[in-house]
């Protein structure tokens, strides 16, 4: 497959694959009859030099083995996305949660501050709300971000994983933002805007001037025009 030789080309440059993040997450449904087709190339994160290499944090992304091979590569764009906006000061590392994982197993796994995105379905609790594609559920650094794969294509899956990673990481809706907008919109964009790294910069204490964000069409200061 063309895209997966793609991937494996530019997995060596860090903002050739940032680019190809942003096209994946702009990328609507198969080019379908009648849906809009996004030029890419517009958007850009901006690539300012890291002066926490020394002090970063890192924080455990565990991905439930249920996800597929591409699926989990997709939750990783998502993460190598937020990397780069949090330049060094916070690390988001992936592991991959074996299938067979107990229930006790997980809870001890939360115990030092984990996160964990595990696939569910629609008849799981956490699914509670009909209209939500998603869920994030914790607290002290710790919990679940549910994935409620029946409810949206796959395909979508980094532009959702952006999202509730922002949500991890403390940011709140904001109802005239972009990427941290209440309700998802697959027209956005999907990268990670300048409004959403302002919340987390907020929320963790971080010096938004040394964050990265995305640049683009529709993107003024990390909101959106909505007309």
């Amino acid at each position: 497959m063309r895209l997966t030789r793609l991937v494996t080309v530019l997995m060596a440059s860090g903002l050739a694959l940032l680019a190809l993040a942003v096209a994946l997450s702009l990328m609507s449904a198969s080019a379908a009859p009648g849906e809009p087709r996004y030029d890419t190339s517009a958007y850009r994160y901006t690539d300012k030099p890291s002066a926490a290499a020394m002090a970063s944090r890192m924080l455990t992304v565990y991905i439930d083995g249920d996800f597929d091979a591409a699926e989990r590569e997709r939750i990783g764009l998502a993460l190598r996305q937020w990397n780069h906006v949090l330049n060094g000061f916070i690390r988001l590392r992936p592991v991959l949660l074996p299938a067979d994982a107990s229930d006790g197993a997980v809870a001890q796994l939360r115990r030092p501050g984990a996160w964990i995105v595990a696939k569910v379905d629609g008849r799981h609790p956490a699914a509670r709300d009909r209209n939500a594609v998603a869920m994030t559920v914790g607290s002290r650094g710790s919990g679940f971000v549910y994935v409620i794969a029946d409810r949206f294509a796959m395909r979508d899956l980094t532009a959702v994983m952006l999202h509730e990673v922002g949500h991890v990481l403390g940011a709140g809706h904001d109802p005239h933002g972009h990427l941290m907008a209440p309700v998802y919109d697959r027209n956005n964009g999907h990268c990670i805007d300048r409004g959403a790294a302002a919340m987390v910069a907020s929320a963790q204490r971080l010096p938004l001037n040394q964050l990265n964000w995305c640049v683009g069409p529709g993107l003024d200061g990390g909101r959106t025009s909505y007309r």
